[in-house]
């Protein structure tokens, strides 16, 4: 036996003795005798040094100095309990369910790690309903009332917040899709000219800076108005009429991160510090679009757990 089934062994066992003792630690010793029963009925022999090392180098508990056994956090105790659930729904032993079954309420928690576990293969609901329509047993009965309820709600609940991610996900794509294929990111413009809806204009014809605060205000005006689509333009214009015009672009910025596309938004703030390097703003900017691209990527990652 691997020493990876021994930990997960050791874990699911740990976190039923706590839920089931309501205790907060547990004596290796036990732990230990339990492994040990395993290994003999396997017709296998365990060293208990072996076994005492295994305990050590996990990263899930810590054991103190009379022997006693903590896991880090309580979640990880709700997860293996889950695990432990899902594995013996899983190969629908009915007298192993009535077992673990046949005690307190389990948590909300504990419930939504089993849901993510059986979000794919939806194997709990049969043996839960046998449960139902059988014979009422207090604890038993309760318990496979709660797990059925509050499951079905959380996976659809789960169903439900990745259909709109990735509903929101091909909706900024076809944003990213759509901006990319009419604007120039480089913020410089073919042939010394802008192209707006209403005429072309020459840049080396009129007074380069006027005109740029001139499409920078209408640009600041329509993105205070909430019209992303509309600043972008303006915006857009204002920096290659006047390259020094770095409010534009760090406007631009805004209007990106608004319309969803953080990629994009970092990339302008980024170019306007490899011009302006002291540009403050920029930097702000900067800082604040990293630290919601991390708060995004971290909230995926809890998702998947």
């Amino acid at each position: 036996m691997s020493e990876k089934k021994i930990k997960l062994l050791i874990m699911m066992e740990m976190s039923w003795q706590m839920w089931k003792e309501e205790k907060d630690s547990l004596s290796s010793e036990d732990l230990l005798a339990f492994i040990s029963v395993i290994f003999s009925a396997k017709g296998q022999c365990i060293n208990n040094n072996d076994l005492k090392r295994v305990l050590m180098d996990s990263s899930c508990f810590k054991i103190d100095k009379e022997g006693n056994i903590f896991f880090i956090e309580k979640s990880f105790m709700e997860f293996f309990l889950a695990k432990r659930l899902y594995h013996n729904f899983r190969k629908m032993k009915l007298k192993a369910i009535h077992r673990l079954l046949n005690t307190r309420l389990y948590t909300r928690e504990i419930i939504y790690f089993l849901s993510v576990m059986d979000l794919q293969t939806n194997i709990i609901n049969i043996p839960l309903i046998t449960i139902l329509q059988g014979n009422y047993f207090e604890k038993i009965s309760e318990n496979a009332l709660n797990i059925y309820s509050e499951s079905s709600k959380i996976k659809k609940s789960l169903k439900d917040s990745h259909t709109e991610k990735k509903d929101e996900s091909q909706k900024n794509s076809n944003i990213t899709n759509l901006i990319t294929q009419h604007f120039d990111f480089s913020l410089k413009f073919k042939d010394n000219t802008i192209n707006t809806t209403n005429k072309t204009i020459n840049v080396s014809q009129i007074d380069n800076k006027a005109q740029a605060e001139e499409f920078f205000q209408k640009g600041v005006k329509l993105l205070k108005e909430n019209k992303f689509f509309e600043s972008l333009e303006p915006l857009f214009a204002a920096k290659a009429l006047d390259p020094e015009c770095f409010k534009a672009a760090n406007n631009l910025a805004v209007v990106f991160k608004n319309l969803g596309s953080l990629s994009i938004a970092k990339k302008i703030a980024q170019n306007v510090l490899l011009e302006n390097p002291e540009n403050n703003r920029a930097k702000e900017h900067l800082k604040y679009l990293e630290y919601e691209e991390k708060k995004f990527n971290t909230k995926q990652l809890e998702d998947l757990r």
